[in-house]
């Protein structure tokens, strides 16, 4: 077993072992899991262009399939809650083309709504479907801005230095805000049930140096001063994908799965939700004392 003393807090102390070598897009890095079994690691650490970023399910053309799992309106649904409860601003970061953003204004179109993302690709949307947007929190933390509430959706996992990204996070929080993460899980049961060799070696990628579990997000909040209110199991992906994983080996769902077992879907997420290993995890929380 080893340790990485560059990791942040909790994880500097944590003792790691080889999981596997290679991932899905270089043979040189190798993935890396702790004693706990609740959080992996990029070794050596990846480096990724966020300005000019394409994103797995793009790269793989797996585009029009997400779209067609209502990922960002099952998302909402599930913390609408922390979002309609009078709070004035809310603040994406990561916010890509802004499709989650248009989903809360169509709920609440009272609401101030800001981005934050570097991708040029993706700007004209992004802009069209908020009121402000920026490249980074910088300009915001200067001018003193905080929000009431701030999401990050499929964002920490990509960030190599996250204490202080969550210290640049604080800055933009009053007392009462909220903060809301979701990250993809190390428990996804094509991992922890179903131990799918062909879906480790797909799910590990450069674009993503660590993976977190419930537990995990959990130490590394805690660790940074954050208070935790509520933490989300959430499936993203169903019984169809997970059956052409087992008989396929490769993404992107089947047809006649989807066809024969849709009923059965919302019943297979919502289990696997119960029993929280699910391929996503939300963390909800406040900032915690000063």
């Amino acid at each position: 077993m080893q340790s990485f003393n560059h990791l942040t807090e909790p994880f500097c102390s944590d003792k790691f072992t080889l999981l596997q070598h290679g991932i899905s897009d270089d043979p040189a890095i190798d993935v890396y899991v702790n004693a706990q079994k609740d959080f992996a690691l990029l070794h050596p650490a990846p480096r990724v262009d966020y300005s000019d970023y394409t994103p797995r399910v793009k790269k793989f053309g797996l585009t029009d399939y997400k779209k067609g799992l209502q990922v960002i309106q099952r998302r909402y649904d599930k913390i609408a809650h922390h979002i309609n409860s009078g709070h004035g601003s809310l603040l994406e970061i990561g916010a890509g083309d802004g499709a989650f953003l248009k989903t809360v204004r169509a709920h609440w179109p009272h609401l101030h709504l800001t981005a934050i993302d570097r991708d040029q690709n993706t700007l004209a949307s992004r802009a069209a479907n908020s009121d402000e947007n920026f490249d980074s929190p910088v300009e915001l933390i200067s001018g003193g801005k905080t929000y009431d509430v701030i999401c990050l959706f499929h964002v920490l996992e990509h960030i190599l230095e996250p204490a202080s990204f969550l210290a640049d996070i604080r800055q933009l929080m009053a007392t009462q805000s909220l903060l809301i993460i979701e990250v993809p899980s190390l428990l996804d049961p094509l991992l922890s049930l179903y131990q799918n060799k062909t879906f480790a070696n797909f799910i590990f990628s450069s674009q993503h140096p660590y993976v977190y579990s419930p537990s995990s997000i959990e130490r590394l909040m805690a660790a940074n001063g954050f208070q935790a209110t509520e933490t989300v199991y959430f499936q993203r992906y169903g019984l169809e994908n997970h059956l052409n994983w087992l008989t396929q080996a490769q993404p992107g769902g089947n047809k006649e799965f989807q066809l024969t077992f849709q009923d059965l879907e919302p019943a297979y997420r919502a289990s696997l939700e119960q029993t929280g290993k699910t391929d996503t995890v939300i963390w909800v929380g406040t900032r915690g004392e000063t």
